[in-house]
């Protein structure tokens, strides 16, 4: 499959005929001007004399960014100083410096449900110009309570419309589509071929490519992270395989796995090993017995949109805290919406209901 990028156009006249222009350039400038001097705010009188000479002194004519996929074309300000407008509210939650080596991050996301709002919020945040996106698999409706999609996308390729959602929002970034997926044979190429990736993010349902990912990482010294929807929890796991070349993959929990345990996968051995990796005890009770209906009233486990937008929002923290070398350490992390908002959620009888229905549920799996 070919998928467009943005063109680039020096001059409005080179743009294809027909097309739909959309003129922001004096916009950009305008608001240069006053995040250069934040003294003055928009309409205010004193303003007037040193914004129209900032703008003509500018001699930048600026270029023209045209997306084929929907005939538009847009004319903005160079990169550089598009980056500086839409990364200024960022300042100072994250400094210049933090934001910069943020950008430089190389990244590769496999699995593109969850995986399209972790890309969105790495992208809306200023996050890595270089992204690695695969999924072999179409937009359907059901998808739209989670990706990121619009009717009209309806069967169109996810990794086309993921990489045309990057590109409206930031035509600059360098994106590298995979839209046949992720195979044993070519796994190896999207974490290590060129450019070689940064960090590895997991959002993909297989459970043999999960386990060769981390073996490949853990070989080559790069970090996997992964987050789990868990009803209106995010179970986000931090594995630091460039600090810990010796690390078992996901932290132990399934045992010393390796490529031979998912041999003659069935889909009641896929459960049960899936819900040793996520832990039942870290497991929502809506989760657990949504997994017993698996094959009987429901044809997957169920993932709410709102839930992948805070997976999108951690991963993103983690990947910037990575970037810097701030203290982020492997580990299990556990954002409970359910925990922090629900009174009495942790109370002494709402803990115990909660064991006495995992130790059932497990019983009920064969755990």
């Amino acid at each position: 499959m070919i998928i467009s990028s943005p063109k680039f156009f020096k001059k409005e006249s080179k743009l294809p005929k027909g097309v739909k222009k959309i003129y922001a350039f004096q916009g950009c400038l305008e608001e240069l001007f006053f995040i250069n001097n934040p003294r003055w705010k928009k309409g205010m009188s004193e303003a007037r004399r040193p914004l129209a000479e900032f703008i003509k002194s500018n001699n930048d004519q600026g270029l023209w960014v045209y997306y084929p996929w929907s005939n538009v074309a847009v004319h903005i300000v160079r990169e550089d100083l598009y980056f500086k407008l839409r990364t200024t509210r960022n300042r100072n939650l994250i400094t210049s410096k933090e934001q910069n080596r943020y950008r430089q991050m190389k990244v590769g996301i496999a699995g593109l449900s969850v995986g399209s709002g972790i890309v969105s919020a790495l992208v809306i945040s200023g996050g890595p110009k270089t992204i690695k996106i695969a999924d072999f698999d179409v937009v359907e409706v059901s998808n739209l309570n989670r990706i990121r999609a619009r009717l009209e996308d309806m069967g169109g390729s996810k990794v086309q419309v993921v990489a045309q959602q990057i590109w409206e929002l930031d035509p600059f970034a360098d994106v590298y589509i995979w839209d046949k997926g992720i195979t044993k044979e070519n796994f190896k190429k999207f974490i290590t071929g060129d450019p070689c990736l940064d960090v590895f993010i997991d959002e993909m349902d297989s459970l043999d490519l999960k386990i060769l990912a981390r073996i490949i990482c853990r070989e080559k010294g790069i970090p996997v992270i992964m987050a789990t929807d868990n009803g209106d929890t995010v179970i986000l796991d931090v594995e630091r395989f460039d600090l810990e070349s010796q690390r078992q993959l996901f932290h132990g929990l399934a045992g010393n796995l390796g490529l031979n345990n998912c041999k003659n996968m069935t889909r009641e051995k896929w459960l049960r090993l899936s819900t040793k990796i996520i832990g039942s005890g870290f497991m929502t009770l809506e989760l657990q017995n949504s997994i017993l209906q698996i094959g009987a009233s429901l044809g997957g486990v169920p993932q709410l949109g709102t839930t992948a937008s805070v997976a999108g929002a951690a991963v993103s923290f983690v990947i910037r805290r990575i970037a810097n070398g701030y203290k982020m350490p492997s580990g299990r992390y556990i954002i409970s919406l359910e925990q922090n908002i629900i009174p009495g959620y942790n109370n002494r009888r709402e803990v115990k209901n909660r064991l006495y229905k995992t130790r059932s549920f497990k019983k009920k799996l064969g755990l």
